[in-house]
């Protein structure tokens, strides 16, 4: 039995085996450290991940709010957009006011008369009137006209800005979704790390 035993080791090398003994022997104070500094250092070590965890945690309820209604940046970027929506119902509101304003004032004429001339015997002599019509507001009306125009894209401009604010808080409500979990899991493996320290023979 004995001979079958050593069968199975006989492709062991005996010199690396020697190798690996001598290296631990020779090293033997510094292995015997850090065994005994082992615990302190799992416990510090787990102390530093569930840590790190519960800042992950914090972080995602800044994102993403708590349970009791809190404000959070996704809540806040929807607040932003809607004030900007609204900014851009009432500047539609004004534009279309203003434009209809420079349209009335547009429509304001005034009748002009003119003298119409013909010549006589190498002079100049009124021979008649031209009837027509002038504008009475028209430089105040173009303003309004141009005005409102100007309106209109720095309204679209804020809905786009809305647009992006929404978007941007969908972003940070998925982001502080996976921070959480990531906490959750950074909580979860610093406990069980430090519990190894709590290890006993």
């Amino acid at each position: 039995m004995f001979d079958k035993l050593m069968n199975r080791f006989d492709d062991f090398d005996m010199d690396k085996v020697m190798e690996v003994v001598n290296l631990v022997w020779n090293n033997r104070e510094k292995i015997m450290d850090l065994i005994e500094n082992l615990p302190e250092m799992l416990r510090d070590t787990g102390d530093n991940i569930e840590s790190a965890g519960e800042s992950a945690i914090k972080a995602s309820v800044f994102l993403t709010g708590d349970n009791k209604g809190g404000t959070s940046a996704g809540k806040m970027s929807e607040l932003a957009a809607g004030a900007l929506d609204r900014c851009f119902e009432e500047i539609q509101g004004a534009s279309k006011v203003m434009a209809a304003l420079g349209k009335e004032l547009d429509d304001i004429k005034i009748p002009n008369v003119k003298p119409k001339y013909i010549e006589v015997l190498g002079n100049k002599v009124i021979g008649g009137i031209d009837f027509d019509e002038d504008g009475l507001f028209d430089n105040p009306a173009k303003r309004l006209q141009d005005g409102a125009g100007r309106l209109n894209v720095i309204g679209e401009d804020l809905g786009e800005v809305a647009k992006s604010l929404r978007e941007l808080g969908g972003m940070l409500t998925d982001t502080g979704k996976d921070l959480n979990n990531v906490g959750e899991k950074l909580k979860s493996s610093g406990t069980t790390l430090r519990s190894f320290s709590e290890l006993r023979k």
